[in-house]
């Protein structure tokens, strides 16, 4: 699980005082992009890293800096490599606040710190210059009435009996073992086992929840994030099914990446299709991309200039509807 790698990362440091990331990936099996987000969060929580580029590069900890993780409570810990964002929602604000005093209060100041070469601030410095905020533009985040108590279930390890509410059928009352908690973005999701089956559930839907005194039934060698990649993909499978060609101007590829989110355009732009006549906003590339279902793509392609729809056809018959609608509706009034 992260947690525990973000703690083994963070005493290998401590021990070698520097290596280097593609060292890291390899002894904990992960990618370097993975150790890269693992250095961020360290950073985000005030361990003062420093990274360096080049031959002579590497990363490792701002010098007489060390560790206090053996002086702080068991909370305090969780609240720290769980994150600012939830450990508040998970009523652990004050312990994350203790644990990140602590991890100020070791370091040395700012000398010696660097990244990419540049001299950097420790961490109270950077806290004070950088702000993290992990909610959505325009919206109020979700505040899960049930969430005390699945949270008790998940850290206590105890069943959970809860009703459940879904868009297409009336509330159920279902009994599980809560496996562990995902926070994505701004919302809350419990994973659990029914019936020995292991699923997601948006915690928004539990309308009640009441921790038994039975334990929780664990599967053996589950794990919480593979778990959670894999629901991920399989999610993101079942709504980007949809093939299509398209045409587009060089010019406009900041304007595809804008208008179809979660769609991987750079992956299309690394293997294109092909190419076709320059025209007067430049080259124009042929990609091929999966996206959602043929209403949803067509809206979001109307706002790609010089785009054109090559294949599917019923792609191509709603993006000419969708244009003849808009010429109607916005002709030269007579």
């Amino acid at each position: 699980m992260r947690t525990s790698r973000l703690i083994a990362v963070l005493m290998e440091l401590t021990r070698l005082r520097r290596t280097t990331v593609a060292r890291l990936a390899d002894r904990h099996g992960v990618s370097e992009r993975t150790v890269q987000r693992d250095l961020v969060a360290l950073q985000e929580i005030g361990v003062p890293l420093w990274t360096r580029t080049g031959p002579a590069g590497g990363v490792g900890l701002v010098e007489g800096w060390r560790s206090p993780l053996t002086g702080m409570t068991g909370a305090e810990v969780q609240a720290l490599l769980i994150g600012a964002a939830g450990a508040g929602e998970l009523g652990l604000a004050a312990e994350f606040e203790a644990a990140r005093a602590k991890m100020l209060a070791a370091s040395p100041g700012t000398a010696g710190a660097e990244t990419d070469g540049a001299t950097a601030g420790a961490a109270e410095r950077a806290a004070e210059r950088v702000h993290i905020d992990h909610g959505r533009w325009f919206t109020e985040p979700e505040r899960p009435p049930a969430l005390p108590e699945v949270s008790r279930a998940v850290w206590q390890d105890r069943r959970l009996s809860v009703r459940y509410e879904r868009s297409d059928r009336p509330p159920t009352d279902r009994l599980l073992d809560p496996l562990g908690l995902v926070l994505k973005t701004d919302r809350w999701y419990l994973v659990a086992a029914h019936r020995g089956t292991v699923r997601t559930y948006r915690l928004a839907r539990i309308l009640d929840a009441v921790v038994r005194e039975d334990p929780c039934r664990r599967p053996e060698c589950f794990s919480l994030a593979e778990h959670w990649r894999a629901a991920r993909a399989e999610f993101e499978a079942s709504v980007f099914h949809l093939r299509v060609r398209l045409e587009i101007p060089e010019s406009s590829i900041p304007a595809l990446r804008a208008a179809l989110p979660g769609v991987d355009v750079d992956g299309a732009l690394e293997h294109p299709v092909g190419h076709s006549v320059a025209d007067d906003d430049g080259e124009r590339l042929v990609l091929e991309l999966t996206v959602e279902r043929a209403d949803i793509a067509a809206a979001q392609l109307l706002a790609v200039p010089g785009v054109e729809v090559r294949a599917p056809e019923h792609l191509r018959e709603t993006m000419l509807a969708r244009g003849r609608d808009l010429i109607a509706r916005h002709a030269p009034q007579r």
